[in-house]
């Protein structure tokens, strides 16, 4: 009986504790630097690496509804690609526009991705008759003649934006396994 007792209190006194793992997104917005780079002619090193192994962009399209702002720097409304690199030992996103990279926001904290995240998340194709016949014999097709030409299907990609403590927006850039975190102010001050 003693043991019982001793767990219900136990149980009840981590329910009612506080959550000590809260994110302090204006310390990680402080301490995060602007880059001190720049790329030439505003162009991405690895962009030819990418464009060569997949058909299309492999990298999500973001739009912007309304102006935002990182430590100086003023993004304006509009459509960017999304592009996570490593540069410098650091981790950034860079927002291209046109091909041509038009901002660099350092990444505040890197995770990984939950594993059925992508599948509980993105939505599924929905094809007709016709077309799921369409798609079988074309997979068939590939399986038996390998074509080497064909070109692979890009990673999974998820953006999340959320309003945080009042002026602040944390965007969240979910591609392939890892997910990164970017602060941004929504008034310039």
């Amino acid at each position: 009986m003693k043991k019982l007792i001793t767990l219900t209190a136990l149980l009840i006194a981590l329910i009612h504790m506080p959550v000590l793992a809260q994110t302090d997104y204006a310390t990680l917005y402080q301490e995060a630097q602007v880059p001190d780079f720049k790329l030439v002619h505003d162009i991405d090193p690895y962009q030819n690496e990418d464009y060569q192994k997949y058909a299309w962009s492999p990298f999500p399209l973001f739009r912007l509804a309304s102006d935002i702002y990182f430590k100086g720097q003023t993004i304006p409304a509009g459509y960017y690609i999304l592009t996570p690199r490593e540069m410098n030992g650091n981790t950034y996103v860079f927002f291209k526009e046109a091909g041509k990279v038009k901002f660099i926001i350092p990444v505040v904290k890197k995770e990984l991705v939950p594993l059925d995240f992508y599948h509980d998340n993105l939505p599924t194709p929905k094809y007709t008759k016709w077309q799921k016949f369409c798609k079988s014999v074309r997979d068939g097709f590939y399986k038996i003649f390998k074509n080497s030409s064909k070109k692979a299907p890009p990673p999974n990609s998820y953006i999340v934006t959320e309003n945080i403590e009042g002026d602040m927006y944390l965007v969240v850039l979910y591609y392939g396994e890892s997910k990164y975190y970017m602060i941004f102010k929504s008034n310039k001050y």
